[in-house]
């Protein structure tokens, strides 16, 4: 009868080891809270394109999750949120015409003339300078 009497000891040996791994794998992974939940509007708020802001040199983030600027207004005291830093030529919300995908037009059609448009910063098609500019930056 010896050799039934290791048996015993190997297998609660074996059970509390194995208890022991389960218990270091497991319980760490239950501990872990959940993904984080931003609650607050934080340094990065998220923001509409084009409405006003507080101060230059804010940043936010649009609803999928494009980085935008608090920049300023030419030719006034007023900041709105912009897809680039630098001031913009006019501000956006005061805009007398629409854009579609490829131009831009008054109400009674006729088109907008570049040198009177805002450009990619207002969320219109870019304008020459607007792709002149930004090309140009991206290789400095």
């Amino acid at each position: 009868m010896r050799p039934t009497s290791r048996i015993g000891p190997r297998l609660l040996g074996a059970t509390v080891g194995a208890a022991a791994f389960f218990f270091a794998v497991a319980a760490p992974a239950a501990a872990l809270p959940g993904p984080l939940v931003r609650t607050d509007n934080g340094p990065n708020p998220q923001v509409e394109l084009h409405s006003y802001c507080a101060a230059p040199g804010q940043t936010g983030h649009l609803a999928d999750g494009t980085t935008v600027y608090c920049s300023p207004v030419s030719g006034s005291d007023t900041f709105a949120w912009s897809y680039y830093s630098e001031p913009l030529p006019m501000d956006p919300n005061t805009i007398n015409y629409n854009c579609d995908s490829g131009s831009c037009a008054y109400p009674d059609g006729s088109q907008v003339p570049l040198e009177q448009r805002c450009g990619i910063q207002c969320g219109e098609p870019p304008t020459p300078g607007d792709v002149d500019n930004h090309m140009n930056n991206s290789r400095r």
